[in-house]
């Protein structure tokens, strides 16, 4: 996953900085479950501004005498923005690997189009379900136990994920995508309302 997609899809919340974009992804645990480094981020914005996908609004002054910079997306970074989340959503590959960030970002893509590339993916899970039961079934007992064991994950992995593009579709074709209900939540993070 793109920090491109991340970055931008956290300035479709708002305008922040730098530490501001990096608090939040560090807030939805992003480094859990991507292979985004969160450190990197600076760099990455500093590139989005150079292509004109994110723009300075403001300097802010803070508590140490110094300046930081506010940035807001622009038009061309909310059509790049939408381009990165589809391709998350077209990807092959596991959910757990393409799809959990592009998850965040849900509510802000559009939702026909990902209807669409969910029912894709569906069929591709599918198809995987289909191939692996059949490969199982010619090996018969072959196989070592630790294989069998493998081939058996893989299927139960195909399911699982299916099952869990079918809820989003669901939510996506019920027309029951949202933001957060408290947007206020967002700026203390889930580990300040834990407690």
């Amino acid at each position: 996953m793109k920090a491109e997609l991340l970055i931008l899809g956290v300035l479709h919340r708002g305008n922040f900085h730098p530490y501001e974009i990096k608090r939040r992804l560090q807030n939805a645990m992003i480094e859990c479950y991507t292979d985004v480094d969160v450190g990197t981020l600076y760099y990455a914005i500093r590139q989005l501004e150079k292509s004109g996908l994110i723009a300075a609004v403001r300097q802010e002054r803070v508590a140490r005498g110094g300046m930081r910079t506010v940035y807001g997306i622009s038009a061309s970074g909310k059509r790049r923005f939408q381009q990165l989340l589809n391709e998350q959503f077209a990807a092959p590959g596991p959910v757990a690997q393409t799809l959990y960030g592009a998850m965040l970002f849900l509510q802000f893509g559009n939702l026909p189009l990902i209807a669409d590339l969910l029912r894709s993916r569906i069929l591709r899970e599918t198809e995987s379900i289909r191939e692996t039961a059949e490969i199982r079934k010619q090996l018969g007992a072959i196989p070592a136990t630790g294989a069998l064991h493998l081939m058996k994950h893989i299927e139960l992995q195909h399911r699982l994920d299916r099952k869990w593009l079918q809820g989003v579709l669901s939510d996506v074709e019920g027309g029951h995508v949202r933001d957060v209900a408290d947007r206020k939540k967002l700026t203390r993070g889930w580990r300040a309302s834990k407690t």
